[in-house]
């Protein structure tokens, strides 16, 4: 079980330093929130859902562990169905 948390090398990959994906993520999601025109904030919010979405097929596609892989498929499963 413990594998499933932890990459070919035996350290464990739960947490990482954040990557450039996620951090547009926070702060244009962040951003989405303080825009007061509407038009603006839609725009914000489909920018940051689009950098949700590269994180996670990067996450699917070269996560260094069982749980970083589930993380990216449970994301883009939720960004498609939330669509």
């Amino acid at each position: 079980m413990m594998s499933f948390f932890t990459d070919s090398l035996g350290r464990q990959t739960i947490a990482q330093k954040p990557n450039a994906p996620i951090l547009g993520w926070a702060l244009l999601g962040a951003a989405s929130f303080m825009a007061l025109d509407e038009k603006n904030r839609e725009r914000l919010r489909f920018a940051s859902s689009v950098c949700l979405a590269i994180w996670a097929a990067l996450e699917v596609s070269y996560g260094q562990s069982g749980f970083r892989r589930s993380t990216g498929t449970l994301t883009l499963s939720w960004l498609l169905r939330r669509s």
